[in-house]
């Protein structure tokens, strides 16, 4: 992973220099940074913006990735895809507002991205609606019980609404 286009990626959202400088520091022992959960961290917090009407960030921070996107390697475009874009649309999910308002922030190569892992999701879920009714997971009542934010953030992450 090139470094300064993830630098250019968390730079371009002032807001959220102190959750990403906490979250180095929590991981500086690990030696390699989970880029996956750093970029979950970035999701919420881009969720948590658009819900308390704070977008300019946004529109910088999407404008930036799709300039990061332009010319990208694999592996980054991985971690925008999975980490970021379908961590946000999962959590987006779980709001009233859904995921649609921050699809319309994206450019062209962010939108086809986006929209590639939106597909991908609903397929995962029509698979997972054909599995047995006995092992099905209730995300909203485990939601709706779950005590700990950083266990609410985590079961937001990963399942969609």
């Amino acid at each position: 992973m090139k470094r300064e286009q993830l630098d250019r990626i968390v730079n371009s959202v002032p807001g959220f220099s102190g959750q990403w400088a906490a979250f180095r520091s929590e991981w500086e022992t690990e030696g390699e940074l989970p880029l996956y959960v750093g970029m979950s961290e970035l999701a919420h917090y881009v969720v948590e913006s658009y819900s308390d009407g704070r977008t300019n960030e946004l529109t910088n921070l999407f404008s930036t990735i799709e300039d990061v996107l332009q010319n990208v390697e694999s592996d980054v475009e991985d971690l925008i895809a999975v980490g970021l874009f379908e961590d946000v649309q999962n959590i987006a999910s779980h709001r009233e507002f859904g995921a649609a308002p921050l699809r319309q922030l994206l450019g062209p190569r962010s939108l086809k991205i986006w929209d590639e892992v939106d597909e991908g999701m609903k397929r995962v879920a029509q698979r997972a609606a054909t599995q047995r009714e006995s092992r099905k997971f209730d995300v909203e009542k485990a939601l709706s019980e779950v005590q700990s934010p950083e266990l609410r953030k985590i079961i937001e992450s990963l399942y969609r609404n």
